[in-house]
């Protein structure tokens, strides 16, 4: 063999020899121990279903993978949480983006199909007797729908709100509103307890330079849990728009909700690095979340109210029934223990406004069933729906005979816009039967009907009942059928409401802009927010240094007890803080979650606050149902303690569950309604109020929510 054959051939054995080695520290690697993390031994678990791992090694991780579908969403809940740290990823890596699970659960919407994975690490020497723990994927419903457009609303609902519009359209109460229309799509809210939608809130627009421009809103319940109309206003954003401004940049907000007077909660998903969108445990808020209750003990029925009064004497009298117990008041461990609980926590308060509301209803009711009763000389004008197309409108039954009824039609034939109907005559006495029905027809197949009778006037001499109606009085007078005596009320001759009567505290107190200061701000050394008692009363004794003129002030140079008389600012500033913090203490207002609240049996004690700065002639009074049940209207004397103070030109405080705004307007207006032979008094009012948040959230109320009034003068 020649020398280049023999190295040629020693290279080659070489190489082969080489070749061998590396294949056996391939093998030799392939069967070592895997790292941990190294996404070894991954459980698989499908949707519907639970499996159970064993627990991790102390410094290991565990892996479990699952797959998503896009617009899908889950519920990711992992057992014995305390004791892991868990993480949500998108790949078998610690390394890359993950979302925290919150006490071992993640609610969440996949926006595209793939596959997630679930880290799962001990927790430390908390976990060291941990054996094992589970995880459940669990598909969950698509959200509610938070939308609707108008034709989608329940067609009563939609007519109260196209009515209520009209109502007030060119009124003195609402100028903003004499061209204005509702948004076509309305907001739909929610209550825990109620599975349906529970509230609709319409949004009200006006021409613009730019088109269509926000005028308000108008908010409606959709059945007798509420007032018809629960709240309104011909100017600045809804209770929706506002709790949307505070939403995190690119959240997407799923499902509201109407929790009280003042409390609004909106759900909402945050977009993450995964490809979904995660859930918030917390919603946002507007006025806060309710406190929680301990009701028992208190009587479910109506009772009389106490009246806390204190003048420049400083002798402090009470005047009224022995107080109950106060309710204990603690915050929500959790959102979704609030809504689990209200049903069961807040049931004497949802069935004592069940009952104020009840007589509204039972009007509705009568009214749709019987059909409205007119008389020779009514007018009535019936618009169509908002929004909606309006086809053809068809008068039929013996009441529509032309003797009778007058009917003058809006628009045109071809775009017909709603009728004006006029009684002529009116039928003999004791004749029945002149009913008629207005039936109109919308494009899409939607039919409305609306039922009338035309009766005597001397029929309804026998047998009255007066009810109240929108948001209003719950007293109910009745009157035997037998007597003649008692006169009808006045009657506007188109059935429509009477003119509005309004007051306004002088100058300008909605101009006082005043809030709430959290915890840790200074000279707030709680753990909540400052509270709206003391936010309330800071802004009623701003009002009078601003606007009475007097030789003594309510406020002194920066909030102090000695400082030089100063007029109280405008606007929340250092000196404000120490005012409102010293009122605070005096009434006692503890943390309840984060909230700040104040018993109605304190609020008086804001007297403290006015003794050491006030010279002569001046006196407080506080008025609230000792339950904070009002059953049946029994809050209607703390209603008028702060309507006789705005109609004497001051403002009042009002109270219901958990807040206290200053209010400064208060409107009403009277119709008569009668149905077969039965006629009823229907009351709208409403009070104005500041509600001591730094300027937002300023609207009409109704005064069938007010369960305490406080005036200072």
């Amino acid at each position: 063999m020649s020398r280049t054959r023999f190295t040629q051939s020693l290279l080659w054995a070489f190489l082969l020899s080489l070749a061998m080695l590396f294949a056996v520290m391939v093998a030799g690697v392939a069967a070592a121990p895997p790292e941990p993390g190294a996404c070894a031994d991954v459980q698989t678990l499908s949707a519907n279903s639970t499996i159970e791992p064993a627990a991790p090694a102390f410094t290991q991780v565990s892996w479990v993978k699952f797959s998503v579908q896009k617009d899908a969403r889950y519920r990711l809940d992992v057992s014995d949480a305390a004791a892991l740290k868990l993480a949500l990823t998108n790949g078998c890596s610690a390394d890359g983006p993950t979302v925290a699970l919150h006490n071992g659960l993640l609610e969440f919407t996949a926006t595209q199909d793939g596959a997630l994975y679930l880290q799962v690490r001990r927790d430390g020497l908390a976990s060291a007797g941990l054996d094992s723990y589970k995880v459940t994927l669990s598909p969950l419903a698509p959200h509610r729908a938070n939308t609707a457009p108008l034709a989608d609303v329940p067609q009563d609902v939609l007519r109260r709100a196209t009515d209520f519009l009209e109502q007030l359209r060119g009124s003195d109460l609402a100028p903003e509103w004499k061209d204005a229309r509702i948004n076509p799509d309305a907001l739909i809210f929610y209550r825990p307890d109620i599975q349906a939608a529970a509230y609709y809130e319409f949004n009200v627009e006006k021409p613009g330079d730019n088109g269509w421009v926000p005028a308000g809103y108008i908010e409606l319940s959709t059945g007798s849990h509420d007032y018809p109309v629960t709240s309104w206003n011909t100017s600045g954003e809804s209770p929706a728009q506002e709790v949307a401004n505070t939403a995190p940049l690119g959240a997407k907000l799923t499902e509201y909700y109407r929790l009280g007077m003042h409390n609004y909660a909106v759900e909402y998903e945050e977009p993450t690095a995964l490809g979904i969108l995660a859930a918030s445990t917390d919603p946002l808020t507007l006025g806060g979340l309710p406190d929680k209750l301990a009701l028992e003990g208190i009587p479910d029925k109506a009772q009389e109210l106490v009246t806390d009064g204190i003048d420049d004497s400083g002798k402090l009298t009470t005047e009224g029934p022995a107080q109950f117990p106060l309710p204990a008041q603690t915050g929500w461990d959790s959102w979704a223990t609030l809504k689990a609980d209200y049903g069961d926590v807040y049931d004497p308060l949802l069935r004592s406004l069940k009952s104020r509301v009840g007589a509204s209803w039972e009007l509705d009711k009568n009214l749709q069933q019987y059909g409205e009763s007119l008389l020779k000389g009514d007018e009535r004008t019936i618009h169509g729906l908002a929004d909606q197309t309006l086809n053809s409108i068809e008068i039929t039954g013996p009441g529509a005979d032309a003797t009778l009824l007058k009917q003058e039609l809006l628009g045109t034939q071809a775009a017909p816009e709603g009728i004006k109907l006029t009684v002529l005559d009116e039928p003999a006495a004791g004749n029945q039967d002149m009913t008629f029905q207005v039936t109109m027809s919308y494009a899409g197949g939607k039919v409305e009907v609306l039922k009338y009778r035309i009766v005597n006037q001397a029929d309804l001499a026998y047998g009255k009942v007066f009810m109240p109606m929108v948001g209003r009085s719950t007293n109910r007078q009745q009157v035997s059928a037998a007597s003649t005596a008692a006169p009808l009320a006045p009657r506007a001759p188109d059935g429509s409401w009477g003119p509005w009567r309004y007051w306004w505290v002088p100058g300008n107190p909605g101009g006082i802009v005043y809030n709430q200061f959290p915890a840790g701000s200074w000279p707030n050394t709680s753990s909540c927010w400052s509270g709206c008692g003391a936010t309330a009363w800071a802004m009623v004794f701003a009002y009078f240094d601003i606007y009475k003129s007097w030789d003594w002030w309510l406020y002194r140079q920066n909030g102090s007890v000695s400082g030089a008389n100063v007029v109280a600012p405008w606007v929340m500033d250092t000196g404000v803080r120490n005012m409102t913090w010293e009122i605070r203490n005096y009434m006692g207002t503890f943390c309840s979650g984060s909230g700040g609240a104040t018993y109605f049996t304190r609020m008086i004690d804001a007297y403290k606050y006015v003794q050491p700065r006030a010279q002569s002639g001046w006196q407080m009074k506080t008025r609230y149902d000792p339950t904070g049940l009002c059953w049946f209207g029994a809050c209607n004397g703390a209603r008028d303690l702060a309507r006789g103070a705005i109609q004497g030109g001051i403002p009042a405080i009002l109270g219901e569950n958990n807040h206290f705004p200053m209010a400064y307007g208060f409107a009403e207006q009277t119709r008569q309604s009668c149905f077969l032979w039965w006629c009823s008094t229907d009351y709208n009012r409403w009070f104005w109020v500041n509600q001591g948040w730094g300027g937002s959230g300023n609207a009409w109320i109704s005064e069938g929510d007010v369960k305490f009034g406080g005036t200072f003068q």
